[in-house]
């Protein structure tokens, strides 16, 4: 493989530009898409707020300013810079940011700044990775293993099947075993509704001109409500059920209930712990729909690329066939997700505000600002990504990859606050991708063109439907 062409013009860009040379005073940020008066491009970022970073991205530098409306917005689009701001999360916290969503998520890891967050973090990753030492991949692979048998009739009957409800589903299983333990049966299908209902009123919430508060008796706030107390009243259950004497469940909740504070040595709050699952279930369930989806379509347009991923499914190494496949055989199947998080990361925006007053990439940032990092736009920068808009796995081989500066890859985002899920999304997607691919070939059935919608998530604009043919490739070796 060729190495890509070396990095010069954004490290050029950026040398000496964290602070102003002495005596220089700080250049104001360049100028991004225009917008209105008092608003700024708020209107604009509502209708496409994909276009809206791209143009600004591709046409005004490192830090773009977006207009002055009822906060100062800035989109931040240099790794360094980003570095910068995802390492000091108490001098950037997320702020005004995350208002929208704070009716879904409370006060949980994803939401909480400050004391809250360093608190918190430590007894999250601890719980978090005494969780992940119990293996999950046969958690994984028997949630997968189930999808493909319900399968099964699509494939007798050729009937197209919705790709995007199944992979919605096993991500849920996945999520609902992982948290309360591989035992746990699947809930009412009230709850399943009621975590579609949040989900769909939120991601109305964070582009609605107005969102009032949660006490605001309208019709969409009444319907979240509803959603929410049904789905507390589940994890309630769960928190009482292992809190009784004798209880010896071994989940992540579990360990939740259990432990303590190494500040105060106190238990975390019934209504903490509430939080906290719910953040993880809903950021874990739909982040892992989404990366999926788009891996299957970017699968189904790139018959090359179908064919490199089946021949490498066929040749590894499976200890067994019902628990999972050799992780480290399956390298170019791992390219093929990095690429697809890279075109299409889930999180595709987050954002921080300046505590006090600081200059970024030599211009004046105010405090209280708003502070856009998009990994949507990042990966697309052609200073650190050949041909960006095309499908290229390859592009992550190691020997590709040397002088990629860190951030210009982060679709976890980074820093003390990296995605606390990482681990295990890097995990699963290799493996319900490789079980997929082994036994179903997947067509995509053409109709309309698929764009990115930009809500919660980065999802599809509509659902993919496709056929599933039995696989007829050679039995993996070691089965």
């Amino acid at each position: 493989m060729q190495p890509e062409p070396p990095v010069t013009r954004g490290e050029r860009g950026l040398q000496g530009s964290t602070s102003s040379p002495r005596g220089a005073s700080p250049c104001p940020a360049m100028a991004g898409p225009r917008g209105v008066p008092w608003v700024g491009v708020a209107l604009h970022l509502r209708r496409d707020p994909l276009r809206v970073l791209l143009e600004a991205a591709s046409c005004c530098g490192d830090v773009v300013s977006l207009g002055h409306g009822p906060r100062p917005l800035y989109l931040i689009n240099h790794p360094t810079l980003i570095e910068q701001l995802l390492a000091q999360p108490m001098h950037y916290p997320k702020g005004p940011s995350i208002a929208r969503i704070m009716p879904l998520f409370g006060t949980g890891l994803t939401t909480s700044d400050g004391v809250l967050w360093q608190q918190q973090r430590p007894l999250l990753t601890a719980a978090w990775q005494a969780h992940q030492r119990a293996d999950v991949t046969p958690i994984v692979a028997a949630a997968t293993a189930e999808m493909l048998v319900r399968w099964q009739p699509h494939a007798q009957s050729g009937q197209p099947l919705d790709l995007t409800a199944a992979l919605e589903d096993v991500t849920w299983t996945l999520m609902l075993r992982v948290l309360f333990g591989p035992e746990t049966p699947d809930p009412a299908p009230r709850v399943r509704a009621a975590m579609r209902t949040a989900l769909a009123t939120t991601n109305r919430r964070i582009w609605a001109l107005w969102a009032p508060p949660l006490a605001f008796p309208t019709p969409q706030n009444r319907r979240l409500r509803q959603a929410l107390h049904t789905l507390e009243t589940f994890i309630y259950q769960q928190l009482t059920a292992r809190r009784q004497p004798g209880a010896c469940l071994a989940d992540l909740v579990a360990a939740l209930v259990a432990g303590r504070s190494a500040a105060t040595g106190e238990a975390m709050p019934s209504t903490q712990v509430r939080d906290e699952i719910l953040t993880l279930w809903v950021a874990g369930q739909t982040t892992m729909a989404a990366a999926l989806t788009w891996i299957w379509l970017l699968i189904g347009q790139h018959p090359v690329m179908e064919r490199h991923l089946q021949e490498e499914v066929c040749h590894a190494r499976w200890e067994d066939l019902r628990i999972a496949p050799d992780l480290r055989a399956l390298s170019y199947t791992r390219l093929v997700i990095a690429e697809a998080l890279r075109l299409y990361p889930p999180t595709w925006v987050t954002a921080r505000t300046p505590v006090s007053a600081v200059e970024l990439g030599g211009c004046a940032i105010p405090a209280g600002a708003v502070l856009l990092l998009s990994p949507y736009t990042m990966h697309r920068h052609p200073a650190f990504w050949e041909a960006p808009e095309h499908c290229v796995p390859e592009r992550f081989l190691r020997e590709r990859s040397l002088g990629r500066p860190r951030y210009a890859y982060f679709p976890f985002g980074g820093g003390p606050r990296l995605c606390l899920g990482r681990g295990l999304a890097l995990l699963a997607l290799p493996v319900i991708v490789a079980l997929v691919a082994r036994t179903y070939r997947l067509r995509l059935v053409p109709v309309s063109p698929v764009r990115p919608v930009p809500a919660l998530t980065l999802r599809p604009s509509r659902a993919l439907w496709c056929t599933v043919d039995l696989q007829t490739l050679p039995q993996p070796a070691g089965a």
